[in-house]
């Protein structure tokens, strides 16, 4: 495994990606470095989800580069021992719906193995994190849409991986899940690397230590720094993303 202090986590070259006659994006560079939450908006339909998409190794770029600590995952997608740094949350919650919490969790975590603990040990910190204790031993098909999204970030961060891909990961959480989700992700960004995709002021605000612009294909970096709710809001509002 290449060593992650080596090589930045996300560097991306010419991406280009195309459907039929449409093109999402075109020519996009981005280079993200340990330790940050990058914050990509934009208005619906702007390629946000598909950047993400191509960023976990996934899918394939039309053109260009997508190197993942180092490796080059644009043309024949990432490798095992690449995914295994990633963790994502994406629009569905990728779990079993017919498995208990517990059992999902306990599922992931002998598909993936973490930097620093037993899979019994991560299975109950995803649990106590997020919130889980009171439907650890429930179907997750009995789950509402709010528990069934602090599942998918407990099962994402499980393995406690070196890169973390969100897209709107707040999303159906009730202020008390906001805040313990926003403080596990902060824990983690410690000892990892986020890529955040939100419409959500408030999720920019408490999040992204830069945010970009993805428009007309290209990404354009709009704060360097943290901004407040306010600011993140007139960001969000001047490209027409405001929810």
């Amino acid at each position: 495994m290449i060593a992650a202090m080596d090589f930045p986590p996300v560097a991306a070259r010419g991406l280009v990606k195309g459907f039929g006659a449409l093109r999402v994006l075109a020519g996009l560079d981005l280079d993200v470095l340990p330790g940050t939450c990058v914050a990509i908006v934009g208005p619906n339909g702007a390629g946000k989800t598909t950047l993400l998409r191509l960023l976990a190794g996934i899918a394939r770029p039309t053109r260009g580069s997508v190197r993942l600590f180092g490796e080059d995952c644009g043309r024949n997608g990432a490798t095992a021992p690449v995914r295994a740094r990633i963790g994502m949350v994406a629009h569905e919650p990728m779990i079993y719906r017919d498995l208990t919490v517990r059992e999902n969790l306990e599922l992931f975590a002998a598909l993936y193995p973490a930097r620093d603990a037993a899979a019994a040990s991560r299975v109950e910190r995803a649990i106590d994190g997020f919130g889980l204790g009171m439907v650890a031993e429930r179907p997750a098909r009995t789950l509402s849409r709010g528990y069934l999204q602090r599942l998918a970030l407990g099962r994402a961060t499980l393995h406690d991986p070196e890169l973390l891909l969100l897209d709107e990961p707040l999303t159906g959480l009730d202020a008390t899940s906001r805040d313990r989700a926003i403080e596990q992700l902060g824990q983690h960004r410690t000892r990892g690397t986020q890529i955040l995709v939100s419409h959500d002021p408030a999720d920019l605000s408490a999040l992204a230590t830069s945010i970009f612009a993805l428009q007309r294909g290209k990404l354009e970096q709009i704060a360097d720094r943290r901004v407040d709710e306010t600011a993140a809001r007139q960001m969000l509002r001047a490209l027409g993303a405001a929810t």
